[in-house]
C-alpha cells in the first residue's frame, strides 16, 4: 500500500467516526450509526493489515524480507 492509500483510509475511518457519533447523538438511524462505526474499524484494521505487509515485503529491490 502506499502512502496515500494510507491517508485516505484514516480520512475516511475519521469521517465514518464522526458522522457515526453526530447520528448517535441526534434522533438519527442508530442502526447507520452503528454501520458506520463498524465500517470505521474496519478501516483502521485495513490500514494496520497494509502496514504489517508493506513491513513483511520491504523495500523494493532487497528481497522479500526487506534485507
Amino acid at each position: 500500500m502506499t502512502d496515500e492509500s494510507f491517508a485516505e483510509l484514516a480520512t475516511i475511518s475519521h469521517q465514518l467516526k464522526t458522522r457515526s457519533y453526530e447520528l448517535s447523538q441526534s434522533s438519527g438511524d442508530h442502526d447507520i450509526a452503528m454501520l458506520m462505526a463498524a465500517l470505521a474499524v474496519t478501516m483502521d484494521a485495513l490500514k494496520s493489515l497494509g502496514e504489517d505487509i508493506n513491513q513483511l515485503v520491504g523495500p523494493k529491490g532487497l528481497g522479500a524480507s526487506g534485507e
